[in-house]
């Protein structure tokens, strides 16, 4: 399981790393309403570097990679199963291209970048479905799993500090919506993330 947690992690960090750098490649004067800082929310970071760069940051980084390596591990460990070595017969990287593309279509609509990233989860977690439904019931347990781990340690996050969400929030360029106190869009990207990436080890690695 170590080894599924690292690849996990690692892959979603690289994934998310690239994304940003062919961002800032090909649409480095995006509207600031657009980005993800300052346009989503405005964090305090180490070294100013999320008002940088325009949403990229040490503890950024730290975030994607053990998000990514919780996200993988979260069904096999709660519901104890455990990954097989049966290779399938699909192109295991289909769902990150639509994923991509989806993306893309979504940025062009000018909607702040957090729309993206839910574009390109859902689109995965589609395809994914099409081309696996053997793994449909691991995505939605471990999406659901996800979702509530987020929610419990948001809410923690909020009971410590109450204001975060009004100070540090664009909520102005997003919906503005709050369920429990927390942006509607977190909880849309969460789901979409832990429906797409609970499976994502046997979907790459065309395992079951």
């Amino acid at each position: 399981m170590h080894k599924e947690i690292l690849w996990g992690g690692y892959y979603y960090f690289t994934i998310l790393t690239l994304g940003f750098l062919l961002i800032k490649l090909f649409a480095p004067d995006i509207p600031p309403q657009m980005t993800i800082t300052p346009g989503y929310w405005n964090p305090n970071t180490l070294f100013n570097l999320a008002r940088i760069t325009g949403g990229y940051s040490l503890e950024d980084a730290l975030y994607m990679f053990f998000t990514g390596g919780i996200a993988v591990a979260i069904y096999e460990t709660l519901f104890r199963k455990h990954i097989g070595h049966r290779h399938l017969k699909h192109k295991p990287h289909f769902a990150l291209v639509i994923g991509a593309a989806a993306g893309i279509a979504t940025a062009a609509l000018g909607v702040n970048l957090i729309y993206v990233l839910i574009a390109f989860s859902f689109a995965g977690v589609a395809t994914t479905w099409l081309q696996r439904p053997d793994l449909i019931k691991h995505s939605a347990l471990g999406g659901i799993t996800y979702l509530l781990l987020y929610v419990f340690s948001f809410l923690l996050f909020l009971a410590i500090f109450p204001d975060y969400v009004t100070t540090y929030y664009g909520l102005q360029n997003i919906s503005g919506i709050l369920l429990f106190g927390i942006p509607l869009e977190e909880l849309v990207f969460a789901l979409g993330f832990g429906l797409m990436w609970s499976p994502i080890y046997e979907y790459v690695k065309d395992m079951r």
